[in-house]
């Protein structure tokens, strides 16, 4: 049974994680990423054939397009290079982020499967639509509801260490493994010792139907939101 600390809502937070969710489902189909680059270059062409001394414009539409390019194929290795490596020490407790319905079943299992093996006696979940379904779920496979726990409250990964942290600190639980996605990682490890957790990351796999070109925009998504997250100074206490 979840016990979250009571949310605070903010309308301006719940439109732009809708915003980034449809903009992300929209640009996972590389058709609709194609039409777009061709649009801005045919856009591009017929302006500078009516203005030829705007030539900025095209320079600034192959950086646009490179960069992007660039980002997409290294985002990925950037944001693992730099991920401590789970040492399989101890801990307090196992706190696994939400990341949309494909993910659940693997990372709710692997949450379980860490506590089983002695990491930790408590698996907490966090997130607003995928805790209460996961504990739910959980719970009806017979998983001894004393090891489960979470909030429901959280959209972001910000308010993922923020709301959860509520919850286990009031416990004295600072040591934590955090498990989530590859590239989503080094920014929730971040963010989560931000907050004052002791964080040891731990990764979990997409699942084999995501393609190769949807896992290059996850990553992409992600260099984004890290970049904006250190902007934003969640990284530090």
């Amino acid at each position: 049974m979840l016990r979250p600390p009571a949310c605070s809502t903010n309308d301006a937070t719940e439109e732009w994680v809708e915003f980034t969710g449809r903009l992300f489902k929209l640009f996972s189909n590389p058709a609709i990423l194609i039409a777009l680059i061709v649009i801005i270059g045919v856009v591009s062409v017929f302006v500078l054939r009516r203005q030829r001394s705007r030539g900025w414009l095209v320079r600034i539409s192959l950086g646009l397009i490179l960069s992007t390019i660039v980002l997409s194929l290294m985002g990925r290795y950037l944001l693992i290079s730099f991920v401590p490596i789970d040492t399989g020490e101890p801990t307090q407790a196992i706190v696994v982020l939400g990341r949309g319905k494909d993910l659940r079943e693997a990372r709710s299992a692997l949450g379980v499967s860490l506590v089983k093996s002695g990491r930790a006696p408590l698996v907490f979940f966090s997130g607003k639509s995928d805790a209460p379904r996961i504990v739910k779920a959980l719970e009806e496979q017979g998983v001894d509801t004393g090891i489960l726990d979470g909030e429901a409250c959280s959209r972001t990964t910000a308010e993922n260490a923020k709301y959860t942290a509520q919850v286990l600190m009031e416990r004295n639980i600072k040591k934590i493994i955090l498990v989530t996605d590859i590239p989503h990682l080094l920014r929730a490890y971040l963010t989560f010792s931000g907050v004052g957790f002791q964080v040891i990351p731990h990764p979990t796999p997409f699942p084999a139907s995501y393609s190769r070109y949807r896992r290059q925009i996850l990553s992409l998504r992600e260099v984004v939101s890290f970049i904006s997250y250190g902007l934003q100074g969640y990284y530090s206490q």
